[in-house]
């Protein structure tokens, strides 16, 4: 990719198309594809590109080679009302988590809350995407993964711990959601990769090498493992979301993550059974506003509320376009051309 620019603003819509038509092509049902191209997508639209189309080949080669099953038998494991575990046979995993959080909603329309545990899935990307579809149904979400070991706990040098991140959203009267995704690690394990990529160093403080020593190196990151955020305070949250996704469900957990497959929590919230939308919104209008009204640092461009910046990135690049680096440009031009696929947009 010699003399190309790093960065090249795409039309978000047809990337969306094309990504979907190389999942179709391999073989994913077309509304599973529509889905996996719109998910992927939203998360370069938000700007979290850790978990946006740098995944398309991923997930391609995994396909290819038969790591996913792309027509899952999901499976009721346990029904109780407000609660529920789904066995998901190894499917896609924005498919199964998209489809948990949806009975999340519907279980939370009737009792209040509805809670669903997810085992036997796979990688499922942004947790924000799950999460705000409980915020757009007038419910408050929260969703959970375990995910690969790479994290080192505080006292160790020895990657023990999975990179389980954790996500909740709400509605408020404004365009904008408050959605908080984030990782228990310092940064998400996918920005190691994305550093690599773009032949870049990482920060000290990121990670630390097989030896336990700071390094701003992504591949030394990688074989040593990422810090705890906050250190033993993300350890901590780490280990008991691990609890909540994997020991819970009866799916993978610890050590049994380095192998096929990861689980996950769903939780909705149904606002309506504990005080009026209109209500809520409100209040949390009062509350945003005690925020972002509160005093500024020196220099302060203003004080934004978890999902606003990620909104705002959204509208922008639905205008002006996505930025797209080369690294993940090139990777879609290898996919589509594996599969014979013409487009209709520069890459």
């Amino acid at each position: 990719m010699a003399g190309e620019d790093k960065f090249k603003r795409v039309d978000a819509t047809k990337l969306e198309h094309l990504v979907a038509r190389i999942y179709a092509g391999l073989g994913v049902p077309e509304a599973d594809a529509r889905l996996l191209g719109h998910a992927l997508v939203d998360a370069d639209l938000r700007g979290v590109h850790s978990h946006g189309c740098r995944w398309v080949s991923v997930y391609a080669r995994a396909i290819r080679a038969g790591g996913v099953n792309l027509h899952p038998t999901i499976r009721t494991v346990r029904d109780d009302g407000a609660t529920c575990l789904l066995d998901g046979d190894g499917g896609l995993g924005h498919v199964l988590a998209a489809h948990a959080m949806t009975l999340a909603i519907e279980r939370a329309r009737k009792h209040g809350v509805g809670v669903v545990s997810l085992r036997n899935s796979q990688h499922i990307g942004a947790l924000a995407y799950y999460t705000q579809m409980a915020a757009d149904a007038g419910c408050i979400g929260y969703a959970t993964t375990n995910a690969g070991i790479a994290m080192v706990p505080p006292g160790g040098r020895e990657k023990i711990v999975g990179l389980n991140p954790l996500s909740w959203a709400a509605p408020t009267a404004r365009p904008w959601s408050f959605n908080l995704d984030m990782a228990t690690s310092v940064v998400a394990g996918s920005k190691l990769g994305m550093a690599i990529e773009r032949g870049e160093k990482i920060p000290l403080g990121w990670a630390v090498d097989a030896d336990g020593n700071p390094t701003d190196d992504p591949r030394k990151g990688q074989e040593g493992g990422l810090l705890p955020l906050g250190g033993p305070k993300g350890y901590g949250l780490a280990v008991m979301l691990d609890i909540m996704a994997g020991v819970l469900s009866g799916g993978r957990f610890g050590r049994g993550l380095g192998m096929k497959g990861s689980a996950q929590l769903f939780q909705a919230l149904d606002i309506e059974h504990f005080i009026s939308l209109d209500e809520f919104k409100a209040r949390m209008e009062e509350l945003i506003q005690q925020i972002k009204s509160s005093a500024l640092a020196p220099g302060s461009q203003g004080i934004f509320f978890p999902g606003e910046i990620e909104y705002n990135l959204k509208q922008d690049r639905l205008k002006n376009g996505l930025p797209l680096d080369a690294f993940v440009r090139g990777e879609l031009r290898r996919e589509a051309a594996t599969l014979g696929l013409e487009y209709d947009i520069e890459l």
